[in-house]
Formats: C-alpha cells, structure tokens, sequence
C-alpha cells in the first residue's frame, strides 16, 4: 500500500519552510510521496490576493525538486471553501488502495480544533506534524488524535507572511524560497504592494 503525505496549504508563496517539512516527513515516515496541495479558498485565513493559477505555478516549480512530489489540484477543482474533510474524504474514495498522512506545521495543529468537521479528520486520519516554536494551543486534545506524530529535530518560524512582508518592505531574501518560486514572484511582481 502506498504511504501519501498530502501537504496543503495557500502557498503564497511556498518556502523553504514548507520544503523541509515534506522532505523531513517523507525521510522520518517512510512516505512514497507528498502530494503538494494548494486550497482554493482557505476557510480560516483572509482571501488571498494572488491569482490561483500564480499559487499553482509556484507549486509546480517546487514539485519539480523532487521525483516523490507531486500536484494534486483537488481543492482548487471545487467551488466554494476548502475543507480539508471534504478533500481528505474525496482522496480516500478514490484511491482506496493509499494510506493517507495529512502534513501541517504545529501553528496549523494550534488551530486544528477551528476547522471544519475536526472530530471526523482527527480520528479518521493520521496527522504529521512539525512544530513551531511555542508548540500547540492547549484547546487542542492531542489525544482525540487517532495517529498523530511529530517531525523530530527540526522547527521552523519562517511563514509566508513574514515572506511576503519582507518583499513589500524591499528586504527581499531569495534564499527564503525555492529559486523556481523566487523566479516566478520576480516575473509577476508579486508581493511588492498589498
């Protein structure tokens, strides 16, 4: 049975931060692939300004660093929100023969009980997770979770946020994300005004 780590997220932009947390789940969970998965329409965060097929192209461009990666559009190919239990329930019909792992940074876990049918997603699918410093909101009953595992030996505090901040404010740093990401945020101009 193939082991699939699904990583979603907005992705604008996809960094470093969101690379090491695929390699590091992949390589410390034996995990086939990472299906790279940005959402349409994030429920929980404020709409973003970067047109979708932008946020695709910069997906792609990461996917291309590794064989194991790959695009899955199964949110963006739905109208309205992105529920991750409507997408995750989608996944498991049609690749009933995949073990699914959702990926997510421990700010994500701080948040999880915000999310829609969580109960459902806590005890229906393993979860990986790689901590930020701080670590998780204490609403969040870890044990409700029927597998949840931790990224040993790394924490990240990079965010998009800050990326996209950085960029407005002229103290671009390149190195913040993957070169096909930074190629594509200078070929639009993206980031440089609200």
């Amino acid at each position: 049975m193939k082991h699939i780590g699904i990583l979603g997220g907005t992705f604008d932009p996809p960094h470093i931060g969101h690379v090491i947390m695929a390699e590091e789940a992949r390589i410390q969970f034996d995990l086939d692939e990472i299906w790279w998965m940005p959402n349409r329409i994030p429920p929980h965060k404020k709409m973003t300004s970067t047109p979708e097929q932008l946020r695709i192209k910069m997906v792609k461009s990461v996917v291309q660093l590794s064989d194991s990666y790959r695009l899955c559009l199964k949110e963006m190919e739905r109208e309205g929100p992105s529920y991750t239990s409507e997408t995750v329930t989608r996944l498991i019909d049609d690749f009933p023969a995949y073990n699914f792992s959702f990926i997510m940074g421990g700010d994500s876990l701080a948040g999880f009980h915000k999310w829609n049918d969580f109960e459902k997603l806590q005890k229906n699918l393993s979860f990986i997770v790689m901590n930020r410093p701080g670590g998780p909101d204490p609403r969040v009953n870890l044990q409700e979770f029927t597998k949840l595992s931790f990224i040993e030996g790394v924490e990240m505090t990079i965010s998009s946020t800050s990326i996209r901040s950085k960029r407005k404010s002229g103290a671009w740093n390149a190195f913040l994300v993957p070169e096909g990401v930074d190629s594509v945020i200078k070929e639009y101009g993206l980031y440089e005004t609200d």
